[in-house]
């Protein structure tokens, strides 16, 4: 590690982040988690970021938060890039990889805006997300709710719900935790509102090692992985990948890691407004968990028909 230190000597480790207040705060953590090794991050403003007035599987899927950061690291303009691991499609760059998934997060969904549940919330209220998943899952409980498109930062969120455009919000736990905001809000249970694939996780992606200054960087964030996070990730992913990488199709998967070495995978398909939607749990070892994810993926669309059932 002596050696690593003095590669960053000479030029600091540079942690590509997206320019929010949350993906700066995570990229914060990462980089405190790096001391004493000298790190620069470098906030990058996505394509992303920049188009608000659409839906995200309209306006061209996740990849718009990755795509920019993936370019940096490709061109050796950053050594790293830090991601809320949800917004990674199932395949990324050629010639990168994930160096490390952080330990996790509180996965729920959170309901801003003074109600504790959905049952709470008024007949035919205005509820704001972008998220395909939540549209579905919201419909599927409450026909009668209103979706509204919500996009931009969590604070600018907020603010629009303070501002009176809508009844209630939901944002992601582990974003309001993150960034330590004084803000009142419900967790909502897994049993009703089931997570997106990676929801709380943090991942770490760098360009495959070829060089001494790469295998430095490999080796700074090699301590930092959590093995029960990505044991948990890549059985969620895979179910993702088997069903659809993309946005475009409400998808949760959750899994847990239990002390015996074993994980529980649930997992969750909807039409896009809710109108049905088929669920399975699984359970299986940790060290097969890719299978694990494909597995529950293949039964999910048995279930379903076969893959017309997708949005």
């Amino acid at each position: 590690m002596t050696k690593s230190l003095n590669v960053f000597d000479r030029v600091p480790l540079r942690l590509a982040s997206r320019a929010s207040q949350l993906a700066m705060c995570q990229a914060e953590l990462v980089k405190r988690k790096l001391a004493p090794i000298a790190t620069e991050i470098q906030p990058i403003t996505t394509h992303g970021d920049r188009v608000l007035d659409r839906s995200l599987a309209d306006a061209g899927g996740k990849g718009l938060f990755i795509k920019e950061l993936e370019k940096a690291i490709l061109a050796g303009a950053s050594d790293a890039a830090i991601h809320s691991m949800k917004d990674m499609e199932t395949n990324f760059a050629p010639g990168t990889e994930i160096a490390a998934v952080l330990p996790r997060e509180d996965r729920r969904d959170a309901l801003l805006g003074g109600y504790e549940s959905l049952a709470d919330l008024p007949q035919g209220a205005v509820i704001g997300t972008s998220s395909v998943r939540r549209r579905a899952l919201l419909l599927h409980h409450r026909p009668d709710l209103q979706i509204k498109l919500l996009r931009g930062n969590v604070i600018r969120r907020i603010g629009l719900l303070e501002a009176g455009d809508y009844d209630a919000i939901i944002l992601a736990v582990a974003g309001l935790k993150r960034l330590g905001l004084d803000v009142a809000y419900s967790p909502l249970s897994s049993d009703e509102m089931p997570t997106a694939a990676a929801q709380g996780a943090l991942a770490v992606q760098i360009a495959s090692p070829t060089n001494e200054r790469a295998r430095s960087v490999s080796a700074a964030f090699a301590e930092m992985n959590c093995p029960i996070a990505t044991a948990e990730v890549t059985a969620e992913r895979a179910v993702l990948a088997h069903l659809d990488g993309s946005c475009h199709t409400p998808i949760a998967a959750s899994a847990k890691y239990s002390d015996d070495g074993m994980i529980s995978l649930d997992g969750m398909i909807l039409r896009p407004y809710g109108e049905a939607a088929h669920r399975r749990q699984i359970v299986g070892s940790a060290d097969d968990a890719a299978n694990l994810g494909v597995e529950l993926g293949a039964s999910l669309l048995t279930d379903a028909g076969g893959r017309d059932f997708l949005a």
